[in-house]
């Protein structure tokens, strides 16, 4: 199981979102390149990058930290925010990310995804990002869906794809912690493996989820809680290894 640290951009710095709200947002670095090598320094593989300038403006804003942040360290990136057309993804890929997510553009129509996965070469993987009652949100969160969570994860699984991050954003940012009966139905219905993003809140958390990943978790992101010093990165890649 891997741990995936979050840098959200907005304005250049690095910030967190209290349950995915624009306008209820917590300034944590100036300097994102600096988190980035803070994190990487713990031994983990990979960052989840999002855009969320991006996000809302519905095309990257942020291309150019990718660039810098694999420059300077030895890790993985996967980038999310705003890759709405075939420009954007192929933008994405240039700047050097690795897996490129995409939300919106399969939630809207799921003949994007395939044609994104065959331009890419593979390199693309869903995020399914829902409220309450299951509900799947689109366009950085800012726009209900009409979509169920179960039965989106369905469809995707039936047209060959294994793997999806799915965010809770009504525990984003709260520290709250996981919502682990949500997180094992889901797996059960749908057959998907999955990351697990929103709520992550200690230690307790990741163990939650180690606990299970034989049932299809393969890894869990973090960011307020790292940010806010609940849980320490070393021990958790350290759990989360088994």
């Amino acid at each position: 199981m891997e741990v995936i640290p979050a840098i959200d951009i907005m304005n250049k710095t690095c910030v967190r979102l209290y349950k995915g709200d624009y306008n209820k947002k917590t300034k944590y670095f100036d300097n994102p390149l600096e988190v980035a090598k803070k994190w990487t320094e713990c031994g983990i593989k990979w960052i989840h990058l999002i855009d969320l300038d991006g996000a809302r403006e519905g095309y990257p804003k942020n291309l150019d930290i990718v660039s810098k942040i694999k420059d300077n360290n030895d890790v993985l990136i996967e980038y999310g925010g705003g890759i709405r057309d075939v420009n954007s993804l192929n933008m994405a890929l240039r700047s050097g990310v690795d897996k490129v997510i995409i939300g919106t553009k399969a939630i809207e129509n799921l003949d994007n995804f395939k044609y994104f996965h065959k331009v890419s070469k593979g390199k693309i993987i869903i995020s399914l990002d829902f409220g309450k009652d299951n509900q799947v949100f689109k366009e950085g969160w800012l726009a209900a869906s009409n979509l169920d969570l179960f039965d989106f994860g369905k469809k995707i699984k039936s047209l060959g794809s294994n793997e999806i991050i799915i965010t809770d954003i009504s525990r984003d940012g709260t520290l709250e912690g996981i919502n682990i009966d949500t997180i094992k139905n889901f797996i059960l219905r749908t057959n998907l493996n999955i990351f697990v993003a929103g709520g992550v809140s200690s230690i307790n958390d990741i163990r939650k989820l180690k606990n299970i990943e034989d049932l299809g978790v393969k890894g869990v992101i973090i960011g307020k809680a790292l940010y806010e010093e609940k849980i320490d990165l070393k021990e958790a890649v350290k759990i989360a290894a088994g």
